[in-house]
């Protein structure tokens, strides 16, 4: 279920990632290239470059589902359970 879950938020972050690429190739190739390339660089353009009147829901939107997404994998990857979690140390 987790990896379901992580899936669709994974695949929510690509879909608001578009407008994003979209601003970042109109101001040029090698900033549109950056942003495509360089995880890190889509989240410092986000935040400090990109203008899109819809920047307030779109920017904190991605953030929480690539976010989401990353907790979720993780968790399913390493395959921890609450009862895992919640049980007494020996």
């Amino acid at each position: 279920m987790l990896a379901w879950t992580g899936a669709l938020f994974a695949i929510a972050a690509a879909a608001l990632t578009v407008p994003i690429l979209r601003h970042a190739f109109g101001r040029s190739l090698g900033t549109g290239l950056m942003v495509l390339l360089i995880p890190a660089y889509v989240a410092w353009f986000a935040v400090g470059q990109f203008e899109h009147r819809r920047k307030a829901l779109l920017v904190p939107a991605w953030f929480a589902c690539v976010g989401l997404a990353a907790v979720c994998l993780g968790v399913h990857v390493t395959r921890v359970n609450l009862a895992d979690l919640l049980a007494p140390v020996r």
